[in-house]
């Protein structure tokens, strides 16, 4: 259980009991042999997360709806379940309200910024291992580069994403030189993942995708208003526009790395009728290197962030861009 900003209570774990005493809102829990309970003042709250299961009376629901406190529900895994709002207006609605109503020369500001930030992170990860393995990719590096000098210059997200396509087709290009040929892998392919690579990149996203949709949601973002990704029906555009900040520095970095080091096998895999499927056992040690990349650290702005607390930030700096109106700062994977 934590207060991850001064105005956000959240529950995590199992087995809390949310109530309310007089005025006040308590958590009771069990550590070990011992009970324990923390209080808190619903007026100085925005909005309380629970994530994982837990029970909440209805009387504290009350006292959090009196105070206009939101209360959102997450799995443990930190996929969010849904939202309780009070009758009165709350801040959540104000920022579901901006995002709907975003002038369209600021969307499509926002849309490039964040387009141009997923194509210098692949990029600088290219860069990275030309310069370590004394593999020769300048061809794609330049061809990033040229699509990246196209994208300032595009008036319509379409032709960005087409831009966004093909610095991708670049980049897996490359990754072809990169990856043993043993592996067969020749493009990436989502659904269903025909080889390891695809597989394990596929598995990895899947991690960063819950951390995203965390970070939104924590930032009290509608996860189905995107800027870029604005067309996805009945998906989550903010979520997919978000992580593309992040694949290549955290997902692709874990996935060679390991390659490169040799710690990925063949016989960690099965395939039948061409869908590919990582042995159990790896699959955890996978998510470990995944989940242990999210907690290192990088540079960030003036200083060093993990990258889990990166896109916390990015998150937020994403809503004060749609709520404030200002210019949107992606994440810039610098590479050491």
């Amino acid at each position: 259980m934590k207060s991850s900003t001064p105005s956000t209570l959240h529950i995590s774990g199992y087995g809390k009991k949310l109530k309310k005493h007089n005025n006040s809102l308590v958590v009771e829990w069990k550590e070990g042999e011992n009970s324990e309970k923390a209080s808190f003042t619903p007026s100085k709250l925005e909005d309380v997360i629970l994530s994982g299961e837990h029970s909440i009376s209805t009387g504290a629901i009350r006292l959090l709806f009196e105070n206009n406190v939101s209360l959102s529900c997450m799995d443990s895994f930190g996929n969010p379940i849904g939202y309780l709002f009070p009758h009165a207006y709350c801040q959540y609605m104000n920022i579901w309200e901006k995002q709907l109503s975003i002038d369209s020369i600021h969307k499509l500001d926002i849309a490039k910024n964040i387009c141009l930030a997923g194509a210098t992170n692949k990029k600088s990860i290219l860069q990275t291992i030309q310069n370590s393995r004394d593999i020769e990719l300048g061809e794609f590096v330049a061809s990033i580069e040229n699509i990246i000098d196209k994208m300032y210059d595009v008036s319509h997200t379409d032709s960005l994403m087409g831009y966004e396509g093909s610095a991708a087709n670049a980049y897996f290009e490359a990754l072809k030189l990169i990856i043993p040929a043993r592996f067969e892998f020749e493009r990436r392919i989502k659904h269903p993942s025909p080889d390891p690579v695809n597989v394990l990149l596929s598995y990895g996203y899947g991690i960063l995708y819950s951390k995203i949709r965390a970070a939104i949601n924590k930032a009290k973002l509608n996860p189905y208003r995107g800027v870029l990704h604005s067309n996805y029906r009945n998906q989550e555009g903010l979520v997919y526009d978000l992580i593309e900040e992040f694949r290549q520095p955290v997902v692709d970095r874990v996935v060679l790395t390991m390659i490169g080091r040799n710690q990925v096998h063949l016989d960690y895999f099965s395939n039948e009728d061409g869908f590919c499927r990582i042995d159990n056992s790896f699959k955890k040690i996978f998510a470990n290197m995944i989940f242990s990349r999210l907690e290192s650290e990088t540079i960030y702005r003036d200083g060093k962030k993990t990258f889990q607390d990166i896109i916390d930030l990015q998150a937020i700096e994403y809503q004060k861009a749609i709520v404030e109106g200002y210019e949107y700062e992606p994440f810039m994977y610098r590479r050491r």
